[in-house]
């Protein structure tokens, strides 16, 4: 069961990604047109953006192992923490606000890697889900590509990983307070 979920989610994000990338380069092989801030702000070219979207995905894959076959127990023993407190000691294994995942850094890596990974699945999800209907939309669709708009896109993508880190924040919170 767990190999089987392991794989449907690895090949939807492998396969999205890829997928995000032909059409991206479909679409403009020289990367003027591209909405991404990788590019458009930071002016990254094929390689670097490449580069950056291996390496975040690769990264992704190898926390979705781990969150898969390896997990950990990242809550508190007490009991009694508040919400902020119990993300804040999931984070850092030790209690503190939840505000301390913006700027402080866990002494021990597997934290680091169970915190931000389960989240980082999701979004991986998420946004391969995004990023296909948006270019099914503009390969299929004449009315959609009148309508198009990148900062549109990173809206929802950035409202959508509001949602799923809340989410995640919320359901951690609730296993801990069963436990």
């Amino acid at each position: 069961m767990k190999a089987g979920k392991f794989l449907i989610i690895l090949l939807w994000i492998l396969l999205s990604k890829c997928y995000d990338v032909y059409c991206t380069y479909l679409h403009t092989p020289d990367l003027s047109k591209e909405g991404n801030p990788l590019v458009s702000v930071l002016g990254f070219n094929w390689d670097w953006l490449l580069i950056v979207i291996c390496s975040l995905t690769i990264y992704i894959c190898y926390t979705l192992y781990l969150i898969t076959f390896k997990s950990i127990n990242l809550y508190p023993l007490e009991k009694e923490y508040s919400f902020s407190n119990c993300i804040g000691y999931m984070y850092l294994g030790k209690k503190s606000s939840w505000l301390t995942i913006f700027y402080r850094f866990p002494k021990e890596i597997k934290r680091f890697h169970f915190f931000y990974g389960n989240i980082l699945v999701r979004f991986g999800i998420f946004s391969g889900v995004i990023s296909t209907i948006m270019w099914v939309l503009i390969n299929n669709f004449e009315f959609y590509k009148d309508i198009h708009n990148h900062l549109v896109i990173y809206g929802i993508l950035s409202f959508g990983m509001f949602i799923i880190v809340y989410q995640d924040f919320k359901t951690n919170y609730n296993k801990y307070q069963l436990s």
